[in-house]
C-alpha cells in the first residue's frame, strides 16, 4: 500500500474583505440618477452649436444652403434641449 505524505496544508487562509469604495457599491440605478450620457450629448451640441455659429459668421457671403444649414442646426438644438429638460426623473415622488 502506499504511503500518503502532506507537503502543504491546503486549508485556504481566510482573506481580509476588499475595502467598500464608492465603485464597488454603485449600481445602475445611481448611474441613471447622474443622467451621464443626456449630459455628455447635451454639452456636445453646445460645442457643435458653438463651432458652427462660429463658423457661420466668419463667412463673407453665406449661401442660402449655408443658412438652411445653420437654421437646422438650431431647430434641432431646441428640440434636442426640450427632451433633455423632459428626460428627467418622475414627478410622482419616487426619485426623491
Amino acid at each position: 500500500m502506499a504511503k500518503v505524505v502532506v507537503v502543504e496544508d491546503d486549508k485556504e487562509e481566510e482573506e481580509a474583505p476588499a475595502p467598500t469604495t464608492w465603485y464597488n457599491n454603485i449600481s445602475s440605478s445611481q448611474i441613471d440618477k447622474w443622467r451621464v450620457w443626456p449630459r455628455l450629448l447635451i454639452t456636445l451640441y453646445g460645442v457643435m452649436f458653438y463651432r458652427t455659429t462660429e463658423w457661420f459668421m466668419t463667412l463673407p457671403d453665406p449661401s442660402n444652403a449655408q443658412s438652411a444649414f445653420i437654421s437646422v442646426i438650431v431647430g434641432a438644438g431646441a428640440a434636442w434641449f426640450g427632451l433633455y429638460c423632459g428626460s428627467g426623473g418622475s414627478k410622482g415622488g419616487k426619485d426623491k
